[in-house]
C-alpha cells in the first residue's frame, strides 16, 4: 500500500515538472511607459520601504530621548551633566529623525532616475541591435559578392578586386568571411546587451526576468533652458539634502557649544568651540562642492547639445545619402550593397543620435538633483 501511494506521488510530481514550463508560458510583452515603469519602481523598491520604516524607527528614538528630559534647556551652560548630556541626546535624534524623512524623498528621485535610465538603456541597445542587424545583412551580401567573384576568377581567397569603372570592387573571398563573423559576433553581443538591458529593467520595476515590455516612450530631446545659472545653483543649494544636513549640524552644534556636558563627560570650552567652527567649514565645503557639480553639470550638458547638433546635422546627411542611393539603384547606377551601406551609416547616425539624447536627459535630471544617483540604488 505504501509503495503504491509512492508511486502515484511520484508520477504527479513528474506531471508537475513536466507542466511548469508550460504554465509558464511565453514572455510577458505588456506596454510600458516611462511613467509606468516610474510608479512600477516606487511601489516595489525595498530600499524605499527600509526608508519608511527608518521614519518609524527614528521617531520613536527621538520620542525617546525626549522622555528622559523633564524640561527644555533654554541655553547656557550650568546644568546638571545628565540634563545637558540629555538633550543633546534629544537634539541628535531629532536631526536623525529630520533626515531620515529628507532621506526618503532623495531616494524617491534616486528611483526615478533610476527607472528612466534603465529604460532609455533598452532604447539605445535596441538601436544598437538594429544597427548590428543591417551590417549582418551587408556583410553576408558581400560575401556572397566574394563567392561569386571567387568563382569566376574575379577575386582571390586573400586579395580584393578594386577595378574602377562600372565593376564594383569585390572585396577577397576570406576578408569577406572574416568580416561576416565580426557581424555575427557584434550582433550577439548588441542582443546581448539587449537583453542585459531588458533584465535590469524588469528587476527594477517587478518584472520577470524573462519578459520584454515593450517601451513605449521614445527619447525626445530638449535643450536645457537655464536663464541665469547662480540661480540655479543657489535652488539646488535649498534643496540638497546633503546642504541641509550639513547647515543643521552647524545649527545643533551652537546648541551643544555651550553644554560642556554634552558627551557626558567635562569637554574644554575650547575644544567645543573648535568643534564649531570645524562644522561651519564642513559645511561650506559640502556647499562648495555641490556648487561645482551644477556648474560642470550645466557646461557637460551645453556640450552635449553641441555634439547632438553636429550628430543631427550627420544624420540628415546619412539620410540624404540613402535617398539618393536608392534612386540610383532604382535606375540602375547603384548596386544593392551600395544601398545597404547608405542604411547602415544612417541607422549608425540614428544611434549615436539616440546615445547622445539619452546622455543629456540623464545629466538634465542630475542637474535638476544632483543627489539622484547616490540614492538610485535598488537596494535588492
Amino acid at each position: 500500500m505504501k509503495k503504491w501511494i509512492l508511486s502515484i506521488f511520484m508520477a504527479a510530481l513528474a506531471f508537475f515538472n513536466v507542466l511548469q514550463p508550460a504554465m509558464a508560458g511565453e514572455p510577458a510583452r505588456p506596454e510600458l511607459s516611462l511613467n509606468k515603469a516610474i510608479e512600477m519602481a516606487v511601489k516595489q523598491n525595498k530600499a524605499l520601504k527600509k526608508a519608511e520604516l527608518e521614519i518609524k524607527r527614528t521617531e520613536a528614538l527621538r520620542e525617546e530621548a525626549a522622555d528622559q528630559l523633564d524640561f527644555t534647556p533654554t541655553g547656557g551652560s550650568g546644568y546638571d551633566p545628565q540634563v545637558e548630556a540629555a538633550w543633546a541626546s534629544l537634539l541628535q535624534a531629532d536631526l536623525t529623525w529630520r533626515m531620515s524623512k529628507k532621506s526618503y524623498d532623495a531616494r524617491l528621485d534616486g528611483i526615478t532616475l533610476a527607472a528612466c535610465q534603465l529604460y532609455w538603456n533598452v532604447l539605445k541597445a535596441q538601436e544598437n541591435v538594429k544597427v548590428k542587424e543591417l551590417a549582418l545583412e551587408l556583410a553576408r551580401l558581400e560575401l556572397q559578392k566574394s563567392q561569386s567573384a571567387y568563382r569566376l576568377g574575379l577575386t582571390g581567397k586573400l586579395q580584393s578586386n578594386s577595378a574602377g569603372g562600372t565593376v564594383a570592387a569585390v572585396k577577397g573571398l576570406e576578408q569577406a568571411r572574416a568580416e561576416m563573423v565580426k557581424a555575427e559576433s557584434e550582433l550577439a553581443a548588441a542582443q546581448n546587451e539587449l537583453d542585459k538591458a531588458f533584465v535590469e529593467l524588469n528587476q527594477l520595476v517587478g518584472l520577470w526576468p524573462e519578459d520584454r515590455p515593450v517601451l513605449v516612450d521614445k527619447l525626445e530631446f530638449y535643450p536645457l533652458q537655464v536663464s541665469n545659472l547662480d540661480t540655479e545653483v543657489n535652488r539646488v543649494l535649498e534643496s540638497s539634502p546633503s546642504v541641509w544636513l550639513a547647515e543643521q549640524e552647524v545649527v545643533q552644534k551652537k546648541y551643544t557649544t555651550d553644554l560642556m556636558w554634552a558627551r557626558g563627560q567635562y569637554t574644554p570650552y575650547d575644544a567645543r568651540q573648535a568643534e564649531m567652527e570645524q562644522t561651519e567649514l564642513d559645511a561650506q565645503s559640502v556647499k562648495d562642492a555641490v556648487g561645482l557639480q551644477v556648474r560642470n553639470l550645466y557646461y557637460t550638458l551645453k556640450n552635449l547639445e553641441e555634439s547632438y547638433r553636429s550628430a543631427e546635422q550627420a544624420a540628415t546627411m546619412a539620410g540624404e545619402e540613402l535617398r539618393a542611393k536608392q534612386f540610383m539603384y532604382q535606375v540602375g547606377l547603384a548596386t544593392r550593397a551600395d544601398v545597404l551601406t547608405a542604411e547602415v551609416n544612417l541607422a549608425r547616425a540614428k544611434y549615436a543620435l539616440t546615445e547622445l539624447a539619452a546622455q543629456h536627459a540623464y545629466n538634465k535630471m542630475v542637474f535638476q538633483k544632483p543627489w539622484a544617483p547616490a540614492y538610485s540604488g535598488t537596494g535588492g
